[in-house]
């Protein structure tokens, strides 16, 4: 990519691990698990529909940090990675961290028609649909060794927000 961006002194140009496929890393800490044929398929919705922000304030893409330029399935780690264009002046403690070497967490925000409930296969299209596996158990392990979460199924990607604490462990700004 070094070949392709040139130097611009508004911007940084960041690599970052968005997320994984459930697969391999299992869900994230708040239940959320997408399969790896989901993600392949629907990873460039990052760039089609995405914008970089801050602890998900992305109700309106004017305030957002910056552009996700390009989205990619990375095989052998079965995971999302973007690269993403911050503005210096609308996030300054965030390109000044990086610069110096700081990860910053990142999150996702999507948006799915529904999820399925990974225990007994419920579709849930809004939070009043959830069965009780996810509304009381959601990442709690049952006796029979099943792991409780919410399958999400067709995402539309919209938001990389860089934040404190993210929801997918490895989710973190990479490298400048």
């Amino acid at each position: 990519i070094e070949d392709h961006v040139e130097s611009d002194p508004d911007h940084i140009y960041v690599l970052v691990s968005a997320m994984g496929a459930g697969e391999v890393w299992g869900p994230n800490i708040n239940g959320d698990f997408f399969e790896e044929e989901e993600l392949k398929d629907r990873h460039k919705t990052f760039e089609e529909f995405g914008y970089v922000f801050t602890h998900h304030k992305n109700k309106n893409p004017k305030n957002s940090k910056g552009e996700i330029l390009f989205s990619h399935f990375n095989p052998r780690m079965h995971r999302v990675e973007l690269i993403v264009k911050i503005n210096r002046h609308k996030a300054p403690n965030i390109c000044r961290d990086i610069e110096n070497g700081k990860m910053w967490d990142v999150s996702m925000g999507c948006k799915v028609p529904f999820d399925v409930c990974s225990v007994c296969g419920n579709k849930a299209y809004t939070t009043d649909d959830y069965c009780e596996h996810v509304e009381d158990h959601k990442g709690d392990v049952l006796p029979d060794g099943r792991q409780v979460y919410m399958i999400n199924k067709n995402p539309r990607f919209f938001d990389i927000s860089f934040v404190y604490i993210g929801a997918d462990k490895i989710g973190k700004s990479l490298k400048k």
